[in-house]
């Protein structure tokens, strides 16, 4: 029998199974047409449910835009807060930073503007991070020396191959 009326499939407890079941064997109502019922008299319900459902999804998106209003203007307020001290830091320094300019800019006396110092034109070469150099001298001594090899000390109270 073909039926216009959509179906769904519903998982029940056992023990709810078994009532619907009895239920249907003592009314000789189908189980199908028993929650039908039930469901059918519940419209109105669904019915508020929904309306209550759709009214809370456009608060939630309300709520949304608000809050996304509210913060870029607390980050505009922030923003020019922070512009207004880093323009009082900018007043604050200016004098300190006149002050070392101008001795990065002396030069020495009677030196021709531009001239540079030999040592500044050839940084010095730089010294091992481990504080090793080579010496040819000491490497040759080190080389030609008898090795002073100490032999092992024997255990006290071990065995040896041999059982002595």
């Amino acid at each position: 029998m073909t039926t216009i009326r959509p179906r769904i499939t519903v998982n029940l407890e056992p023990v709810t199974a078994l009532q619907l079941k009895r239920i249907s064997e003592l009314t000789g109502n189908s189980q199908s047409s028993m929650i039908s019922e039930v469901l059918e008299q519940a419209a109105p319900v669904f019915e508020r449910l929904i309306v209550v459902l759709e009214a809370a999804e456009k608060a939630k998106a309300q709520v949304k835009e608000q809050s996304i209003e509210r913060l870029s203007d607390a980050q505009a307020r922030i923003e020019t807060q922070l512009g207004l001290v880093l323009d009082d830091f900018d007043r604050a320094t200016a004098p300190l930073l006149a002050e070392v300019e101008k001795v990065q800019r002396r030069r020495r006396s009677g030196a021709p503007a531009g001239a540079r110092t030999a040592a500044a034109a050839t940084p010095p070469t730089p010294i091992s991070n481990r504080g090793v150099r080579y010496d040819p001298k000491a490497t040759k001594d080190i080389a030609q020396s008898p090795s002073r090899v100490r032999p092992k000390a024997l255990k006290v109270g071990s065995k040896t191959r041999g059982g002595k």
